[in-house]
C-alpha cells in the first residue's frame, strides 16, 4: 500500500498575472486583462431592458453583473500593437491593472508601436493616460475617422 504523498507547498496568495498567449496565424496575440467592474447591463444593451433581465434571471444573473475589460497585445514580428487600452482609472480601483498585466507578460509600455481603439468608450480609451501624462509614450493612437468626427 503506498503512502500519500503530502507534498505540501506555501500558498501563493495572489492571483494568476492577467494575461495568456496564443498564436493567429504569424501573429503572437497576448491577452491582457485590465480587471473587471460591475455594470448595470439591462442599461447597457441595445435591447428593451425589461428583456434583458427576463434573461438574466433565466440565467440566475442580476441585472448589475461583474464585467471584464480586456486589450490585446499583438506581436506581428515588426512591431507590437494594442487593440485599446483599458480603463486605467476611469471606472475606479477594480480595473486600471493593463499596465501591471503586460509588464507581467514581458513587455512594456514604451514598447507598444501602434494602438488601435475599436471606439472611443472610457473602458477602451482610458487607460491611454494617467496622471495627465501617456501612457503608451511611443506609440501611434489610430481610430476610424468616423469615431474620431463624431466621439
Amino acid at each position: 500500500m503506498a503512502a500519500p504523498a503530502l507534498a505540501a507547498a506555501p500558498m501563493a496568495k495572489t492571483p494568476a498575472p492577467g494575461w495568456s498567449r496564443m498564436m493567429l496565424g504569424q501573429f503572437e496575440v497576448t491577452p491582457l486583462s485590465d480587471g473587471t467592474v460591475d455594470l448595470p447591463v439591462d442599461k447597457l444593451l441595445a435591447q428593451d431592458a425589461g428583456k434583458t433581465r427576463a434573461a438574466l434571471a433565466r440565467a440566475h444573473l442580476k441585472p448589475m453583473l461583474e464585467t471584464s475589460d480586456n486589450a490585446y497585445l499583438v506581436n506581428t514580428g515588426s512591431k507590437l500593437v494594442l487593440i485599446d487600452a483599458g480603463a486605467g482609472s476611469f471606472f475606479g480601483p477594480t480595473l486600471g491593472k493593463l499596465v501591471a498585466n503586460m509588464k507581467a507578460a514581458g513587455y512594456s509600455p514604451e514598447q507598444v508601436d501602434e494602438i488601435y481603439l475599436t471606439h472611443f468608450h472610457g473602458d477602451h480609451a482610458g487607460g491611454l493616460v494617467k496622471d495627465a501624462s501617456a501612457v503608451f509614450s511611443k506609440a501611434i493612437v489610430r481610430a476610424n475617422k468616423l469615431e474620431w468626427t463624431t466621439g
